[in-house]
């Protein structure tokens, strides 16, 4: 494979499914909005691609919002981004240390 390939294209539930090492993302975007049944997914596999890439698209009665993200590969681990890592060491941090002073 030398260019982008979309290798997945359905539901959330379906992704998650048949991907679920790779749908962390997307499964929580059902969780948090339309469900794993409404929530479309793409799934696009690229050779040439240095970071970890996700769109987000939500298109309601208030218009269009459009978010995209590229996380880097952890070092120690390509197949999660360093974002995940940091996020984990938060949320430990938070559950450890919970006394918090000033904002």
């Amino acid at each position: 494979m030398r260019r982008a390939k979309t290798i997945f294209e359905g539901s959330a539930a379906q992704a998650a499914a048949g991907f679920p090492q790779n749908i962390n993302v997307a499964a929580t975007l059902a969780l948090a909005g339309l469900g794993g049944r409404r929530t479309h997914v793409r799934i696009v596999a690229d050779p040439a691609a240095r970071v970890n890439t996700h769109e987000v698209e939500a298109v309601g009665s208030f218009g269009r919002l459009f978010v995209r993200t590229e996380n880097r590969p952890a070092p120690g681990n390509p197949k999660t981004s360093q974002l995940a890592i940091q996020s984990a060491l938060a949320a430990l941090n938070r559950i450890l240390q919970p006394v918090q002073i000033g904002s």
